[in-house]
């Protein structure tokens, strides 16, 4: 059983590995210096009516819920997370061949701090992207973690969209505030494996994005 001086190590570990990969491309670097700029002045509050809605719009484009559910750890709730597509997804490859914008949104439901958000982001990416796309993915994923881990307080009620926009790439926000840009497709398709990958955070979580009925038991 680890204790809590050992998993900061652990994070800690991960966080230093990924950084000494190299530096990384000029403009994640102007998007973080931006967002955080930004960020302060607006204090990084979340939305005033936060939620998953049923149908949401992405670079012009209307998008449904396909799927939504609430991801616990021992039992306490941490973040509602719903996925959006064009039309219906039962899995994974669907979910990635579906031509246009994508989104998921996830919202806070506690308050988390910026580094744990960014360091769960990435152990679960770790988790489950193909080792040949491993070593292209690490930059991204060390200023994933940056960007992050510069926010000392996500509040409850913290809105973050990952959109997939054709033409640009992956567009992440936090509260609406702009957070980073990722060309590469492979960063999207690293990001939703987390919920939808062969090692997701937490099956029934995968199944509810999906849209399958599932029901979390209440004990055990």
């Amino acid at each position: 059983m680890k204790t809590p001086s050992m998993k900061k190590y652990v994070q800690t570990g991960l966080l230093a590995l990924l950084c000494s990969i190299g530096s990384v491309s000029g403009a994640w670097a102007q998007n973080a210096a931006t967002a955080a700029a930004a960020g302060q002045a607006a204090g990084m509050s979340p939305p005033a009516q936060a939620r998953i809605a049923p149908t949401v719009q992405v670079s012009g484009q209307t998008l449904k819920l396909n799927g939504k559910g609430v991801r616990y750890r021992a039992f306490i709730k941490v973040y509602e997370i719903g996925l959006y597509a064009a039309a219906p997804v039962q899995s994974l490859e669907q979910f990635l061949a579906t031509s246009g914008a994508k989104r998921l949104q996830l919202m806070t439901l506690r308050e988390l701090t910026g580094d744990a958000l960014g360091v769960a982001m990435v152990q679960g990416m770790q988790n489950n992207v193909p080792a040949s796309e491993r070593l292209k993915l690490l930059p991204h994923m060390s200023q994933l973690s940056k960007v992050f881990g510069e926010e000392p307080q996500v509040a409850t009620g913290s809105v973050l969209t990952i959109d997939w926009v054709p033409g640009r790439g992956t567009v992440m926000t936090l509260n609406g505030v702009h957070k980073g840009t990722v060309v590469d497709p492979l960063f999207f398709s690293a990001a939703a494996r987390i919920w939808l990958g062969q090692k997701p955070v937490d099956f029934t979580l995968k199944d509810a994005l999906l849209g399958v009925s599932v029901k979390r038991p209440e004990s055990g």
